[in-house]
């Protein structure tokens, strides 16, 4: 799989022997993230002859565990960063909806947002909490579905 840095380049799709490897990398990372649930960063050997390691902050072990696995599937993986602060389009991605409803969701209060030249910007936290709370709501909706099809011997 190769990746030129080129944000106009597709990554290609990982040969067979990638995959593989890949498939025992991602055991081997996912062991050792169940073994070692402190969060502790991991080294990783550039060059053993020269003794060349790199650390890999504990943050970013299951984001390498979730590429490894899809490797290991054949698939590629795109990155998207989050910031702080986002835009119209990584909303309509975090909360899988249209930008239409993003605008939405933004004219009538639901989501705070503040113009930045021109731009709207919306807080990652305010993104992460109203998704949280539509989370609880639609829970909410099907419990009470729930409980009304069980009130009406509709539900077993």
């Amino acid at each position: 799989m190769t990746f030129t840095g080129d944000p106009d380049s597709a990554p290609a799709l990982p040969t067979a022997a990638e995959a593989a490897v890949a498939k025992t990398s991602s055991r081997a990372l996912e062991s050792h993230l169940q073994n070692h649930p402190s969060g502790e960063s991991l080294k990783l050997i550039l060059n053993e002859k020269e003794g060349k390691t790199i650390d890999i902050p504990a943050a970013a072990l299951p984001l390498l565990l979730a590429i490894l696995q899809q490797t290991s599937s054949g698939n590629t993986v795109k990155l998207i960063p989050i910031t702080e602060e986002l835009d119209i389009w990584q909303v309509e991605a975090l909360l899988n909806v249209s930008r239409e409803y993003v605008w939405q969701l933004l004219d009538s209060g639901e989501i705070p947002h503040k113009m930045v030249r021109g731009y709207r910007r919306i807080g990652y936290e305010d993104v992460m909490k109203y998704k949280k709370q539509s989370y609880e709501k639609s829970m909410k909706g099907m419990d009470e579905l729930v409980a009304e099809s069980e009130a009406l011997g509709l539900y077993d």
